[in-house]
């Protein structure tokens, strides 16, 4: 099979692999349909973040299930699933509690796209074993197009539960997005709106994407205003790799509010933690684990209430190496059915 492996900064290859065979009762071979790009993908290609070079990359897609294990029981083959970015068994107690990106099974941060904790695999590959079946795939409603469902895996989850957890608290009152990243502010603007926010506000510098939030019915800013943004907002997140962000998301939280932080940050940042203390704020970050929520993320989907497809192009799987180099904002990358479909 190929794989498509990130080789050094600006630089991809489809790469020959031995096809991924099932080695115990609970795996399953999938073909992913749909895959995109997560954000750090995009932060890995241009060389902003480094995990290495000759790596398969990838860990958001749709994919048809090849073939399955003794074991498995909720899958067969044909079926359309979600794959999530992290290995996941389901069984043990971080997973049992929700924290299925979390899982003891393996090491910490076991995934895909990524050479973080084992090798297995990425998402833009023609062929993917999946160790735990039954607990990481999850079926497509009926009607849910692959390409809209693509970032389900990471991205689009992520947004939900980070807009999901402010809102839960506070239903119906005002949200910020603090956002650089190409989707994950786009996704959490879309799922504030769904969800029944008062009022959804975007701070970004990309004018594309503040005029893709106000066609949402959302307010969109350039950049923080001091006079008119700090201390106002009980639900603020945080979508940007940039540590001054982060600061001034956190100065726009309300007495009582909460800040869900989903950019990855690397290495120490300095907060602003006597604004924080005076406040009585919370602040969440962290990888998402993604299977607690996917079924609420799908039913979106499965009612028009959010609409990923407005940020994403569409675009065939072997052009994969050229278009991860052009600037899309969510490409995804489209290859035809093995079995049939």
């Amino acid at each position: 099979m190929k794989a498509l492996h990130f080789i050094g900064e600006n630089a991809l290859r489809w790469t020959d692999r031995p096809d991924p065979a099932i080695e115990g009762p609970t795996e399953a071979i999938v073909h992913p349909l749909a895959a995109t790009t997560c954000d750090l993908d995009r932060a890995i290609i241009s060389g902003a973040v480094d995990f290495g070079t000759g790596y398969p990359i990838g860990h958001e897609c749709v994919a048809e299930v090849i073939s399955v294990g003794s074991g498995v029981g909720n899958v067969a083959p044909g079926d359309v699933c979600v794959v999530p970015w992290h290995i996941n068994c389901g069984t043990c107690d971080n997973c049992r509690l929700g924290l299925s990106a979390a899982c003891t099974a393996h090491p910490g941060l076991s995934g895909y796209g990524a050479p973080i904790a084992g090798d297995f695999g990425g998402l833009f590959s023609d062929l993917v074993r999946v160790p735990f079946a039954d607990a990481m795939l999850t079926k497509l409603p009926p009607g849910v197009d692959p390409v809209r469902a693509a970032s389900c895996g990471d991205n689009l989850t992520d947004a939900y539960v980070a807009v999901w957890r402010g809102l839960s608290r506070r239903p119906g009152t005002s949200v910020l997005v603090v956002n650089s990243l190409s989707s994950l502010g786009s996704f959490a603007v879309q799922h504030a709106v769904a969800l029944g926010a008062g009022s959804v506000t975007l701070v970004d510098a990309d004018e594309q994407r503040r005029e893709q939030a106000r066609s949402l019915g959302a307010e969109a800013h350039p950049t923080v205003d001091a006079a008119r943004h700090h201390n106002r907002f009980p639900v603020v997140i945080g979508a940007s790799p940039h540590p001054t962000l982060l600061a001034e998301a956190i100065r726009c939280v309300a007495p009582g509010g909460h800040l869900s932080n989903v950019a990855m940050i690397f290495g120490n940042a300095s907060l602003p933690l006597w604004d924080m203390y005076q406040r009585d704020m919370t602040l969440s970050t962290g990888f998402v684990s993604v299977m607690p929520h996917l079924e609420a993320v799908l039913g979106m989907l499965e009612g028009d209430r959010i609409h990923p497809e407005q940020i994403s192009t569409t675009h065939p799987w072997a052009d994969a190496p050229e278009v991860l180099l052009a600037p899309y904002a969510k490409p995804v990358l489209v290859a035809p059915s093995l079995m049939g479909g």
